[in-house]
């Protein structure tokens, strides 16, 4: 792990921290980590991702590991921005632990399973609301408002042509916006509209067209590179 790229999948990680539920203990479990999985895609509303772990120091019962842990991070390629969990707003929270197993007498392995917190909170909160105007309006009242998702990280939504009327019938937060997403039309070619997305990446969260991401930077269409 250098500073400068040398050879192929070189990165930069200097510590993987794990802070009990009070906050008032934490762990740098790097040493213990022996594969570390991150899963963003365009059609996944939240980041995820997994540790597993080899463990000889019963870090599960010392910590103790109950599912509520914060988890901080900072993993880039040399040279970009890469993925920044270290501010509160930003860290993982751990979810679940599985896939436990013994190797040997005093070593085991089990896997830790991690998410953003706007995906905890997705789990822990409904929306029941009624909404009026534009559907990107809706959608980014939804990520910010305290009582849903209380996101504090970078909200990208590219705005919508059409307005609405809609109540939301007391569905989770990523519900209610996957059904917002399915009503929205592109301002950028009314006549190929293909739908919206919503997803997560360390940038932050995203509501766009599918034709937003075919075009330049100046707005115009890319040219097709296959039919």
């Amino acid at each position: 792990m250098a500073e400068n790229i040398e050879f192929a999948g070189d990165f930069n990680l200097k510590n993987i921290v794990i802070h009990n539920g009070e906050q008032t203990l934490s762990v740098d479990i790097k040493a213990l980590v022996v594969e570390f999985n991150i899963y963003e895609s365009m059609f996944a509303n939240a980041l995820t991702g997994s540790l597993v772990i080899s463990d000889s120091t019963n870090l599960v019962g010392s910590l103790p590991i109950l599912g509520s842990e914060l988890l901080t991070f900072k993993l880039n390629t040399p040279g970009t921005p890469g993925i920044d969990c270290t501010d509160p707003g930003k860290a993982m929270h751990v979810y679940a632990v599985s896939d436990k197993s013994q190797d040997g007498a005093t070593k085991s392995i089990y896997t830790l399973h991690f998410a953003s917190r706007e995906f905890l909170r997705n789990i822990r909160t409904r929306v029941s609301q009624s909404y009026s105007g534009r559907i990107d309006q809706m959608v980014a009242s939804i990520l910010g408002d305290e009582n849903y998702l209380d996101s504090r990280k970078t909200v990208n939504v590219q705005k919508t042509r059409n307005q609405d009327k809609i109540t939301i019938p007391n569905l989770h937060p990523f519900q209610a916006i996957n059904m917002l997403q399915k009503r929205a039309l592109s301002t950028i070619d009314s006549t190929t509209n293909v739908g919206y997305h919503f997803y997560e990446t360390p940038r932050g969260f995203h509501f766009r067209s599918w034709e937003s991401m075919c075009v330049d930077a100046n707005g115009v269409p890319r040219d097709v590179k296959q039919t």
